[in-house]
């Protein structure tokens, strides 16, 4: 019995000295006596440049073990979220398990980035936020590092939607210098704005599925709005050049054009609500701009000086929805507003001048 005395003795004096917390019938042990991960690299305030020359290298992050009193198994992840979240809407950037570093490929954490960016068609630099947490299981309180801001810089993926290109007289027939239109839902359903100028009317093009003539080409169905994917197909039409917002369906093989011009109208623009201000367009550009004095209050766009389609802004972030609420001005001065539909993700500009 005196092997069996000892052995409780030592087993007393080891949970005395770790303090702990009673769970129901489970023994918990207390977080503040866990030394929580500390995040060493990368460093708080630095920033990352990924270019599609990088990609295929490597970013190290390395942290200070957690510390428990006790050698036990422990599961490491690198998170990453925008700053100011919380880590509410947190991406696992890679695990590893008893491990003090993880190397992550530049191209799969790109791809994590664009994730939290506002329109992954036109990457900004995102403010991230990264941390690790350690894992050991039930019984143990999970253990968080501190908060390590960085300025990620992405780099563009062509294909974030899924895209129908549109060859036609307009660009040469060439499908790989086509525009393109996508799917925003990546449901069978696209929808796009795109350019056309051609000395001769009509002007004729296709869609095509890649950007070449060797897969699906979808030319006209043989009534209006429809399609066929017979390679011998007749070219679609357009009456003349202009600025045409396109819509197609390849599960039901419809489609459809309108022909549009775009304004600004609210009450910080000069006509108000009742008179819209042009836009002019801007072809190197891609984009609709005017320059105009607005004032403190409220605007949206609108096509063919008619409400049947408008665009909005439900956040008020530089992203665009069709019929969103009102885009705040936030001040009285001299701006150029710029409406860009030129990718899959429609957004805006308010530069003050």
């Amino acid at each position: 019995m005196k092997k069996i005395s000892i052995l409780f003795l030592a087993l007393g004096t080891l949970f005395g000295f770790y303090s702990c917390e009673k769970s129901g019938t489970e023994v918990v042990l207390n977080p503040a006596n866990i030394a929580a991960p500390q995040l060493k690299s990368p460093a708080d305030g630095s920033s990352m440049t990924f270019t599609k020359e990088n990609r295929d290298s490597t970013i190290l992050f390395t942290w200070s073990s957690a510390e428990y009193g006790f050698n036990t198994a422990v599961d490491y992840y690198v998170q990453v979220d925008k700053q100011g979240n919380n880590f509410k809407k947190a991406l696992n950037v890679g695990h590893v398990k008893s491990k003090d570093s993880l190397q992550v490929i530049v191209n799969d954490l790109n791809n994590k980035i664009l994730l939290l960016e506002t329109d992954p068609d036109v990457p900004d630099p995102v403010n991230a936020a990264f941390r690790v947490i350690a894992i050991v299981n039930s019984h143990v309180d999970t253990v968080f590092s501190q908060t390590v801001k960085v300025t990620v810089t992405p780099f563009y993926i062509p294909i974030v939607y899924p895209q129908l290109y549109v060859p036609g007289a307009y660009q040469g027939w060439n499908p790989a210098t086509a525009d393109s239109i996508g799917s925003l839902n990546s449901d069978g359903n696209y929808e796009g704005y795109i350019y056309m100028e051609a000395a001769t009317a009509p002007i004729e093009f296709k869609f095509t599925s890649a950007r070449d003539w060797s897969h699906i080409n979808y030319g006209d169905g043989g009534a209006p709005g429809k399609l066929s994917k017979d390679g011998g197909a007749g070219n679609l039409k357009v009456p003349e050049s202009g600025y045409y917002k396109f819509n197609v369906n390849t599960n039901d093989l419809t489609w459809s054009y309108l022909k549009t011009t775009w304004a600004v109208i609210g009450d910080a623009t000069p006509g108000g609500w009742d008179k819209d201000t042009p836009m002019t367009y801007d072809k190197d550009a891609h984009v609709w701009k005017v320059t105009l004095t607005l004032k403190a209050g409220e605007l949206k766009f609108r096509a063919n000086g008619s409400w049947d389609l408008n665009y909005g802004s439900n956040e008020n972030n530089g992203r665009l929805q069709e019929g969103g609420k009102n885009i705040k001005v936030p001040a009285a001065g001299k701006y150029t507003v710029i409406l860009n539909l030129d990718h899959t993700v429609y957004k805006y500009k308010l530069e003050k001048q």
